[in-house]
């Protein structure tokens, strides 16, 4: 049996049925018992003052974090403002406590029971003092800088770690941080995981004053990784570290342009991996060896941070610039993390892959399961532009529904914009995180959903562990025409009801559009509006508070207030 349902383009709009069936444009194919996959809920996290229902995790990151001393919460902007060291992440205050540039984001992360990520120095100096800017001459060692290293053993033999940091000694420990953390870590808090500094293939760039204006190579990075990391373990051994924390594809190939790539990296290698992710495969491959020989994990997660450089209209996705070709590439932009086909408009295609597909994450899992299996991805900052713009909404959602079904393990969206241009974005979220307004989420574990067209649609379909008779679909119209949808479920289950939530260019609060009766049916229609993204939420029986009854060609429909 089927059923069809047209739903118009104007928010608020009814859903009408027909028993004439119209050609779809796009097929949907749903199987709720194949390719079950855990949906870690750690990929709704953020960076910023963004704060969409539903949020799971925090993470204090950015380029202030490689010259912070969590003694003091003396920090250094580097490149970013004039190579000011200041207190300016704790609000200008002196003399705080220590990690007080940290501790309250651990604080509100517990207050709704979530996660925090917290960014560990790693590039060798943080700053002394917040008496401003550092002059040419004062690059490291000077007296405007204290050394980092990572255990207190390497200066104290025996020496215990304190709570109350020696500030006058001319050194900060990586161990002692982690200890502070860990003995003040508020109740509430599901998890703390560090991340081994921020983006160190830019540290010549983005701190010369600390690291030098030379680029770090693959030893330094490498092997700054393994002993911070050894370090953080040896005082929170279940605490996972998430490592690499690299910016944009070219880290991950040469650590933009290190100078050692040659001795890391053989012909035999280049031949079998002719555009691999070098810098990817080697820091994999040195933690495991290294982990074979401590015995114990050390990088529990592969971290990258991802701004697409895909462009329209001659302009990167990632600025608020929402012309009709901006628009076109941004709702497209998500498929370059998964989809071998699909080749973005940009330097990576153009340059770097030889007019291939980037198809990032499935090339790093299979780097993982060659060199180092069981690794979790991250990605702790992204951002696909346009937050103001039902296409920015749209990738938003997009990159969410990829983060589920290619099981990313950890995701934190960065702000590049003002927090009063984020409606859209946020709306992108609330589709997975809060999609009724009232508390409605996407499930807990991906299951099959195929789309017959990837270029005008995505679908992604999960189930929840503690409600199996519920299938929630997040379905994406990423065209400006409408698309009649045929949605096909497999399986023995069967819906009565499918709830609809709509997200449409005509506003940035996700709409309730109706609800559908689907007895007996295993397939219907959908008319997806243009530009949308629409959460279907199927069911055995309505949510309580569906109200009234609307009897349309021998169909029943419940509409739903909100």
């Amino acid at each position: 049996m089927k059923s069809s349902v047209l739903c118009g383009g104007v928010f608020g709009s009814s859903l009408a049925a027909t028993m004439a069936l119209a050609q779809p444009n796009v097929t949907f194919s749903i199987n709720p018992d194949a390719d079950l996959k855990a949906i870690s809920s750690l990929i709704y996290g953020i960076n910023g003052a963004m704060r969409p229902d539903g949020l799971t995790g925090l993470r204090s990151g950015g380029n202030r974090l490689t010259g912070y001393n969590w003694e003091t919460n003396h920090s250094n902007a580097g490149h970013d403002w004039f190579h000011h060291s200041d207190n300016y992440l704790v609000g200008g205050q002196p003399n705080p406590n220590p990690a007080a540039a940290v501790m309250p984001m651990l604080n509100e992360a517990a207050g709704f029971g979530g996660s925090a990520i917290v960014t560990v120095p790693m590039a060798g100096y943080v700053s002394a003092d917040a008496n401003g800017t550092v002059g040419p001459g004062q690059t490291a060692p000077s007296s405007r800088w204290l050394e980092v290293r990572a255990k207190k053993s390497s200066v104290y033999n025996n020496s215990p770690l304190s709570l109350t940091p020696n500030k006058n000694d001319g050194y900060v420990f990586t161990d002692e941080f982690v200890n502070y953390i860990e003995s003040n870590r508020p109740a509430g808090l599901q998890n703390v995981m560090y991340s081994l500094d921020n983006e160190p293939s830019l540290w010549d760039n983005t701190h010369p004053r600390i690291f030098g204006e030379t680029n770090p190579t693959f030893e330094q990075v490498t092997s700054k990784s393994i002993e911070h990391a050894s370090a953080i373990k040896d005082v929170a051994p279940n605490a996972k570290v998430l490592g690499g924390v690299l910016f944009g594809y070219s880290a991950q190939t040469s650590l933009h342009g290190a100078s050692d790539i040659d001795t890391w990296v053989s012909d035999e290698e280049r031949n079998a991996n002719p555009r691999g992710l070098y810098f990817n495969r080697h820091l994999l491959r040195e933690m495991h060896a290294e982990e074979e020989r401590q015995g114990r994990t050390l990088m529990d997660v592969l971290d990258i941070h991802w701004y697409p450089e895909a462009r329209g209209d001659d302009t990167r996705v990632t600025q608020n610039v929402n012309t009709p070709g901006v628009a076109a590439a941004r709702v497209q932009a998500a498929r370059s993390l998964w989809d071998a086909d699909f080749v973005e408009t940009s330097w990576i295609t153009q340059y770097a892959t030889g007019g291939a597909g980037i198809n990032l994450l499935p090339r790093i899992q299979a780097d993982i399961d060659e060199l180092k299996p069981g690794t979790l991805i991250s990605i702790s900052e992204y951002n696909f532009g346009g937050a103001n713009h039902i296409s920015g909404g749209i990738a938003q959602a997009d990159v969410l529904g990829v983060f589920g079904r290619e099981g990313v393990y950890n995701a934190n969206r960065w702000p590049l914009e003002n927090s009063s241009e984020q409606d859209f974005a946020v709306a992108g979220f609330e589709a997975f995180t809060n999609f009724d307004g009232e508390g409605g989420q996407f499930g807990d574990l991906s299951v099959q959903a195929l789309t017959d067209d990837n270029e005008t649609s995505a679908i992604y379909a999960s189930r929840s562990t503690e409600n199996p008779d519920e299938l929630i679909l997040v379905a994406i119209n990423r065209t400006g025409e409408s698309l009649e949808t045929l949605i096909q479920i497999a399986g023995e289950q069967g819906y009565s009801f499918a709830e609809v939530f709509q997200l449409t260019g005509d506003s940035a609060e996700i709409q309730a559009a109706g609800v559908i009766s689907l007895e007996g049916l295993s397939e219907f229609t959908y008319e997806m509006p243009a530009f949308s993204v629409s959460t279907i939420r199927l069911t055995a029986v309505p949510e309580p508070n569906t109200v009234g009854l609307l009897l349309l060609s021998s169909q029943l429909f419940l509409l739903r207030r909100r």
